[in-house]
């Protein structure tokens, strides 16, 4: 009988990358156990696994899916390990704007993994591991900020020459923050990571095979990215307008689900390119907003620092007033699309259109669906 190979991952279906970084989506996996363990299992292990399939199709599971879960989720998080990895060597080797932003990009993204794997490992390990990368991530959040005004406001120069007094702040600014992010990442150490990282990935290979009930690890994997739903729809319910901290809590926990989503199987999710487009396409929505917002505090501040240049960027806070205005109409008019994404004809009954249009509804109490009404005295964590 041949071998049940591992489906393939979410990332495969994105489309390819525009910015040369092809090579980082799909890193070569190394010939090391549990790799080659898991396409060339035993002739007993061969067996066993006859007799698991045997039960998961009287229990109208999918064997594929169920069998597959464990090793699955070995290779995926080691693709995710593999690619953060060449982005930390990418960022120490060339500290740029871009080499930052893949480098939180891939942490983002290890997390995410992180998350899932820690539903069905030992407790202690992935959550190690994601304080470290957390940690790491906001090392480098004030200068990815620095990056993003520099560049809108480079963008605008031509149409807005005044533009040029807060782009020479932005240089020093980001100038000061580079050289000590740098320095951090230099320091961006990867053995202990690597070490608790193999340590899960033996956990997910061996307890197919240990317990003989592949079919549990989807319970757990299924409930994790439940739950990351249920917190994005809860943050969608509460979003206010007027309040632009709703929309970013919003963004924060729909990375945290994309990502998820993206690292799991399409014969989990049925997530195709287009499915996967859309969930890009939603995320940019919300992010062109938080960009808006942070140059407007970028401009506010400057505004505080030199009154008497009010007069002079008045024209351009007038256009960064309306341009914000247009994006925030445009994410509203879609916000409700994310209803879309989840569950998966695999987790959950296929909805009617009617029964979909009904869970789009958004109630004046949110506390009677599991969410919190936002009160703009409670931090916000980034």
């Amino acid at each position: 009988m041949n071998a049940i190979q591992p489906p393939q991952s979410n990332v495969a279906s994105l489309p390819p990358p525009t910015d040369g970084a092809s090579d980082l989506l799909e890193p070569e996996l190394p010939t090391s156990p549990p790799f080659n363990l898991l396409e060339i299992p035993t002739s007993a292990f061969r067996a066993t696994r006859q007799s698991q399939i045997t039960r998961l199709r009287a229990q109208r599971l999918s064997p594929r899916l169920s069998l597959a879960i464990g090793s699955f989720l070995a290779n995926a998080l080691g693709r995710c390990w593999q690619t953060y990895r060449a982005c930390i060597r990418s960022c120490q080797d060339d500290f740029s704007e871009k080499t930052v932003h893949k480098l939180r990009v891939a942490t983002r993204r290890l997390i995410a993994q992180l998350l899932i794997v820690g539903c069905i490992t030992p407790v202690g390990t992935p959550e190690m591991a994601r304080r470290v990368l957390k940690r790491r991530l906001k090392a480098l959040g004030e200068l990815r900020d620095t990056h993003v005004q520099r560049l809108f406001i480079q963008s605008r120069m031509a149409r807005f020459p005044e533009l040029i007094l807060v782009e020479d702040v932005l240089r020093r600014r980001e100038r000061r923050l580079q050289k000590a992010a740098a320095g951090k990442v230099k320091g961006f150490k990867t053995r202990k990571l690597e070490k608790w990282i193999l340590t899960l990935q033996l956990h997910l290979a061996m307890t197919p095979q240990a317990d003989g009930r592949p079919e549990q690890l989807l319970k757990p994997v299924t409930r994790a990215t439940t739950k990351a739903f249920a917190t994005l729809v809860s943050r969608r319910k509460a979003i206010d307008p007027a309040y632009p901290q709703t929309i970013h809590r919003t963004r924060i926990a729909f990375k945290k689900f994309r990502y998820m989503v993206e690292s799991l199987s399409p014969d989990f999710t049925g997530l195709g390119k287009r499915q996967l487009r859309a969930l890009a396409h939603y995320q940019q929505r919300m992010g062109t907003l938080q960009d808006l917002e942070i140059i407007e505090r970028c401009i506010t501040g400057f505004l505080r620092q030199d009154e008497g240049i009010g007069t002079l960027l008045g024209p351009f806070g007038r256009y960064l007033k309306a341009t914000r205005a247009r994006a925030l109409r445009s994410f509203l008019k879609s916000a409700d699309d994310l209803f879309d994404f989840w569950p998966p004809a695999t987790v959950g009954p296929t909805l009617t259109r009617r029964q979909r249009r009904d869970q789009r509804r958004i109630p004046d109490d949110t506390q009677s669906l599991g969410g919190t009404p936002y009160d703009p005295q409670v931090a916000v964590s980034s």
